[in-house]
């Protein structure tokens, strides 16, 4: 009877470890990209206007199997008469000319969990964004930028050229 005890109480533990561990996961997640975020803005500067995104190149937000749903994060960014996006790997950088691109609202996938998302597109490449937010248990800031604020405010200064 006793060994019964002892493996229901090991069940528990293991059972109760696991949402445990997703969560430890996430806050360390979170706080690393945090990190990345201070030194992508320290890299350039004081701009004009800028938020911190999520973004998927070309046909990547559309693909049906991936592991995330998006392919990594970086910094959106109003310079002049550019916008600039910067990931924080520096793989996938680009300039947009705001008189030769396009600013569009995709709305939501239910391919990328759900999320809203805008796209900017160029004569070579077209990005798609949606805000940086992380897990909402750990960014309760009700001051963040929301995907559609920011579309809204690159628009404002697309149309101010």
């Amino acid at each position: 009877m006793s060994s019964v005890i002892v493996l229901i109480i090991f069940f528990l533990i293991i059972i109760f470890s696991i949402p445990a561990l997703i969560f430890l996961i996430a806050y360390i997640a979170a706080k690393s990209r945090k990190k990345k975020q201070q030194a992508l803005l320290a890299q350039i500067g004081t701009p004009e206007y800028y938020a911190f995104v999520r973004y998927n190149m070309g046909n990547a937000q559309n693909e049906f199997f991936k592991l995330k749903a998006f392919q990594g994060s970086g910094i959106l960014y109003v310079e002049g008469r550019n916008i600039h996006f910067t990931d924080t790997l520096h793989q996938n950088p680009h300039i947009f000319p705001m008189n030769e691109s396009s600013i569009k609202w995709e709305d939501i996938n239910i391919v990328n969990g759900l999320l809203k998302w805008f796209s900017i597109e160029d004569q070579t490449k077209k990005y798609f964004f949606n805000i940086e937010s992380g897990m909402f248990i750990f960014n309760l800031d009700s001051s963040k930028p929301t995907t559609k604020s920011v579309f809204d405010r690159l628009l404002q200064y697309q149309n101010e050229i």
